[in-house]
């Protein structure tokens, strides 16, 4: 007599998952009366998503450490920061940290 799990665990009425919206790694494994089987397809299934979770959090880790998205201008003096703010139009981002997407996109449009 075999154990049917029809449709695998479940955690709080949900399938077991790796955090909010992550899919269900075993939402593809099917079921069969073979408790053996069962078992190492869903051990299967588990590795593939760790491995697969693994590969998304280094992309993000890297991402997130990258330091070499920024770059630093600087002038003789206040006062030659200041004009250049000015007469670009770039004071309205800011007078120290400016959003390079905003700067590019108002120094393209200055032509």
């Amino acid at each position: 007599m075999g154990i049917s799990f029809s449709g695998g665990p479940k955690v709080g009425g949900r399938g077991v998952a790796f955090g909010p919206g992550a899919p269900d790694p075993l939402a593809d494994v099917e079921y069969g009366d073979d408790l053996a089987a069962d078992s190492a397809a869903e051990l299967t299934a588990m590795e593939q998503a760790y491995r697969d979770r693994a590969k998304t959090e280094e992309t993000r880790f890297r991402a997130a450490t990258d330091s070499e998205f920024w770059f630093a201008v600087c002038f003789a003096s206040r006062a030659e920061k200041d004009a250049f703010l000015a007469e670009t139009g770039a004071g309205a981002l800011g007078d120290k940290y400016l959003d390079g997407r905003a700067l590019a996109d108002l120094l393209r449009r200055r032509g």
